[in-house]
């Protein structure tokens, strides 16, 4: 059993590695989620700290994850300012709901055929694949001069993909849960999806009222409060809790347009509220980074072997993506390649893994690292081809 002190020792311990990592990301522009996962995996290899340590805290695993998908959902959504971004909104979505397809539809089939993984959990780990970071790729895309739509596009399918792909992995899990036989499968995601978007849009609605009539300044905490007993609530009620959370999120961000058509007066301020949202994710995430490296074992090389081969499937179905949709529609032009470039993966992928180790141990032990080697590999190949892709443009100056 954990004692109470070495537990604010190991909360301690997370935020200030949290915050060491932020400085380096800002010294030396090494990204949090890495210098964080090497954390982990020196603390692994290391034994300065006991592993036992570490394990006592799996059982705080599968609330973080929930808190940490539902933050990440809620703030993915705050973050799409319709004022700012105008009709590049609907690009970004559009951009980013063909990221999931054409991803699962070229990694499916290599799980499936080449690493001889049963169907579903091939359509599974094709899903937790299924982001392209922000993290990574709006950093990247502020030091260019590129055409005000496209950067507006990307950044909106690089916020939006985190939310699609954490919807279709859940979606995903629930199957497996719940049903086998395609009768079944059918009637259940459409009650469950159906019941979610009731329930999420229901308390999006009365929430906003309840906000204009208390007349309460710091409403943050409150309506993440909310947002967290509604997941309780519809998982109780076998609602699709993701999609509960989504449907609030969009009813929040957008309270301004929404209570001119709907009669509701209460309007939420979206910017703090991100702020907010920002200093929790800030520990949860934390937290995720370094307990995922300490169950990294980075001396698997077949797992290295195939996430290679995984990195150059997601080029491919990147490449296609990206000359399929602007055959269609000439959004990016010129700029094609350097839109070919953005495909790093990154957070959401890491959070998925640690549901994944609470949900179902066995499929973590089994591809765990070579979904990270695909994280590490995709992150570093892909800047390097967006350095080369970038050579003609103007640099911003800092």
């Amino acid at each position: 059993m954990i004692s109470s002190n070495l537990l604010l020792l190991i909360v301690a311990a997370i935020i200030l590695l949290g915050f060491v990592g932020e400085i380096a990301f800002r010294a030396k522009r090494i990204p949090d989620m890495l210098f964080l996962l090497l954390i982990g995996i020196l603390l692994h290899y290391s034994r300065i700290i006991p592993l036992r340590y570490f394990s006592t805290l799996e059982s705080f695993l599968g609330f973080f994850g929930i808190v940490a998908l539902t933050l990440i959902v809620f703030g993915g959504v705050l973050r799409l300012d319709i004022v700012k971004y105008g009709h590049s909104v609907t690009k970004g979505i559009v951009f980013a709901s063909m990221d999931l397809i054409f991803v699962m539809a070229a990694a499916t089939p290599f799980f499936y055929y080449f690493m001889h993984i049963s169907f579903i959990i091939s359509l599974l780990l094709a899903a937790i694949l299924g982001e392209t970071s922000s993290t990574f790729i709006i950093p990247l895309l502020s030091r260019i001069k590129i055409d005000e739509d496209v950067r507006h596009t990307i950044e909106i399918e690089a916020i939006f993909t985190s939310v699609l792909n954490i919807i279709a992995v859940l979606l995903i899990l629930n199957i497996i849960g719940h049903q086998s036989n395609f009768l079944g499968i059918a009637s259940y995601l459409f009650a469950s999806i159906s019941e979610g978007i009731v329930l999420g849009g229901s308390a999006g609605v009365i929430w906003l009222i309840i906000i204009k009539q208390a007349s309460v300044p710091h409403y943050y905490m409150a309506t993440v409060a909310v947002l967290l007993a509604l997941w309780a609530i519809s998982d109780y009620l076998n609602a699709s809790a993701i999609l509960s959370a989504f449907i609030f999120s969009v009813i929040i961000a957008n309270s301004l347009p929404l209570s001119k058509i709907i009669k509701v007066s209460g309007v939420v301020d979206a910017e703090k509220l991100t702020l907010f949202n920002q200093e929790i994710s800030f520990f949860v995430l934390t937290f995720f980074y370094v307990y995922i490296g300490l169950f990294v074992n980075v001396l698997d090389f077949s797992a290295l072997m195939y996430a290679l081969f995984i990195v150059a499937v997601l080029l491919v179905a990147r490449l296609v993506q990206t000359y399929s949709v602007d055959a269609a529609t000439k959004w990016f032009k010129k700029d094609k390649p350097v839109v070919t470039s953005f495909f790093q993966r990154g957070p959401t992928v890491i959070v998925l893994l640690g549901v994944l180790l609470t949900v179902d141990p066995a499929v973590f032990n089994a591809y765990a690292n070579t979904i990270f080697y695909t994280v590490i590999l995709t992150i570093l190949y892909a800047s390097i081809l967006f350095t080369s892709m970038s050579k003609g443009y103007e640099v911003k100056k800092e």
